[in-house]
């Protein structure tokens, strides 16, 4: 038995969720790591092949992982994590913290 495709309707469904969720918590479209979501996410639109791709969002100090299936059975995913630097300063501010 195969498994049904995406259609391009579901696609674009699930993409504008993706962007609708970056700007709700507080990305701006100018920025480049919502430009270049939506660029993956309008070429996901096109192609319809699965696609894992890392976006950097440098203000927030946020990596978002992206990942695009093909199957109508699996769902999008983006994860945004924090980048190494924002650790860096989370311990360097515990370590301040831990000495005063």
């Amino acid at each position: 038995m195969s498994q049904l495709l995406k259609t391009r309707n579901e696609r674009v469904i699930e993409a504008i969720g993706v962007l609708r969720n970056l700007l709700t918590v507080g990305f701006y479209t100018s920025e480049s790591g919502y430009i270049m979501t939506k660029q993956v996410l309008d070429d996901w639109i096109a192609d319809g092949e699965d696609r894992i791709e890392e976006i950097p969002f440098h203000r927030a100090m946020r990596v978002g992982h992206l990942t695009l299936p093909r199957l109508a059975s699996n769902k999008v995913t983006f994860i945004l994590k924090a980048t190494d630097k924002l650790k860096e300063q989370f311990e360097d501010q515990r370590g301040q913290e831990e000495t005063v």
